[in-house]
């Protein structure tokens, strides 16, 4: 489980990395998983610990979930 103050300073460091993302993929017209968002929405109804047990690293339901998102996405 993710330390909360911990938590705090590595989104004060992925936030504009996101917004960079997020930014590039509308200048090139490419796809994107909103993946942030997905596991925020996720966890809110099953506890974080059960997509990313570090806050970070997707578990194999993480994974699935990733996969189901993405092949929505594309199809």
């Amino acid at each position: 489980m993710v330390n909360p103050a911990a938590g705090k300073e590595w989104r004060a460091d992925l936030d504009p990395k996101i917004q960079v993302v997020r930014e590039l993929a509308s200048t090139y017209g490419a796809h994107l998983l909103a993946a942030d968002g997905m596991f925020a929405e996720l966890a809110a109804s099953t506890g974080p610990e059960y997509w990313a047990e570090d806050g970070v690293h997707p578990t194999p339901a993480g994974h699935a979930a990733l996969a189901a998102a993405w092949l929505r996405l594309v199809a």
